[in-house]
């Protein structure tokens, strides 16, 4: 689906910084029961919209919903004037990383940071090995009760090592009780 959009003067290389009005993204996303739109950006390969429960990002003609407490980790890269968004994935599976070139935004980066902080109610960094660990986060999901459990493992470490998935768990259940839970 194509999205007409106002263009400001903000450029940067050959990107253009376009701001979504929000009723043209209305068509592009499904808001669920209290969720509202925040801030969307245009890119070379679609929008990226966020909203109160989620961050959407271009997937061919479509946008992907990621969940607030999905999103691990979210950088701006100068060099290449590049947004990176890393999905949060369960312990083994390789997280999904998406690098969207756009135009600098720093207001859309605020939002999604500050939404991605918003889910955090705890944390505990795990060693591993040397200076090698897995950091296990408590998040809750905008609008919930519940919490869901993410792990961001550093590169190099082995999740299938049964002491890496022991030591997982154990911090887990030590949040827990921390929590009350």
């Amino acid at each position: 689906m194509h999205v007409a959009s106002r263009r400001s003067l903000t450029t940067v290389g050959l990107l253009r910084r376009e701001r979504l009005p929000l009723a043209q993204v209305r068509e592009l996303v499904e808001l669920g029961a209290g969720e509202r739109l925040l801030i969307a950006a245009q890119t070379p390969s679609g929008a990226v919209v966020t909203t109160t429960h989620a961050l959407w990002l271009p997937r061919g003609a479509t946008l992907h919903r990621i969940g607030w407490e999905h999103v691990d980790e979210v950088t701006w890269s100068r060099d290449t004037s590049t947004l990176v968004v890393r999905e949060a994935a369960p312990l083994g599976a390789r997280p999904r990383t998406w690098r969207l070139p756009m135009a600098d935004d720093r207001d859309l980066l605020l939002v999604i940071k500050e939404r991605v902080r918003a889910t955090v109610i705890t944390s505990a960094r795990v060693p591993v090995g040397g200076s090698l660990g897995v950091t296990v986060v408590a998040r809750r999901p905008p609008g919930q009760d519940r919490l869901t459990w993410a792990v961001s493992v550093d590169p190099g470490v082995d999740v299938d090592d049964p002491a890496v998935r022991s030591a997982v768990d154990d911090a887990i259940r030590g949040l827990r009780v921390d929590l009350g839970q």
